[in-house]
């Protein structure tokens, strides 16, 4: 438990202390104006620019730019031969669980971040909220008098998608270790996935779509965020479990 809390602290510090961690919030930043620029008239309110940003783009503020900080990093200590020196220090499974965790919450805090800066920007030209232009599950907390929950509420659950693409990246550099291909690949494989499984009758909890770029009404915006959570967590563990099967595989066979 001692050497994973040490490699949990040094690869936190590796991943949200670094240069790349800011200019990836930035990088969220600036895609999310570039995004909604035009859209931008004197009724516009912050919440409701900020919950229209992304559409095309959307992929560059969860699956690309967050992986950057620390995604990656098994790909590149593995090209770089310096992997074998925390493995056998650490231990396959102290290694690998510490760079889920890292990958997971990086990726996470990056999107975050990003969309949070960016409704700070506005506030410069904008009120923070006026009317309600939304109807999706985190609208009650604003018909409550609370639009402040309801941006973190809502950026924290578009967020929660970047966990994913961030424990995929280095999911599939376990296999590929390759630090380009990490970055690219799980952009690839969530469109090939999406298209391949939108025709199926799946309930909507199920859809790739929904976990990754929708909302799925839980019930309530607690139950919703919760939701979100439950699957992410379950989805990063699973991808986890192979992580160290594979990394395991490799020592054995290198």
């Amino acid at each position: 438990m001692k050497t994973l809390f040490s490699l949990l602290v040094i690869s936190f510090k590796r991943a949200i202390l670094s240069t790349r961690f800011l200019a990836s919030v930035c990088g969220v930043t600036l895609v999310l104006f570039l995004t909604s620029f035009g859209m931008i008239n004197p009724l516009s309110d912050v919440l409701s620019v900020v919950k229209t940003t992304g559409g095309g783009n959307m992929i560059l503020v969860v699956g690309i730019l967050p992986l950057i900080p620390f995604a990656t990093t098994f790909a590149s200590e593995w090209e770089e031969g310096s992997a074998s020196f925390w493995l056998v220090r650490s231990g396959v499974r102290n290694y690998a669980v510490s760079k889920v965790v890292v990958s997971a919450f990086s990726g996470t805090l990056t999107t975050f971040a990003g969309i949070l800066l960016y409704a700070l920007i506005l506030l410069i030209k904008l009120p923070f909220f006026s009317t309600i232009t939304t109807g999706d599950a985190y609208a009650p907390l604003l018909e409550a008098g609370m639009p402040v929950r309801y941006l973190l509420y809502s950026a924290a659950h578009l967020s929660l998608s970047s966990a994913l693409f961030a424990v995929a990246a280095l999911w599939i550099s376990t296999y590929i270790p390759n630090r380009f291909t990490a970055l690219a690949a799980p952009t690839v494989l969530y469109f090939a996935l999406y298209r391949l499984t939108r025709f199926w009758d799946l309930p909507l909890y199920l859809n790739l779509g929904t976990i990754i770029e929708g909302t799925y009404h839980a019930g309530s915006p607690q139950a919703t965020i919760l939701f979100k959570l439950g699957t992410v967590t379950i989805l990063c563990l699973l991808m986890g479990y192979g992580i160290v099967g594979q990394i395991r595989r490799r020592l054995q066979n290198d």
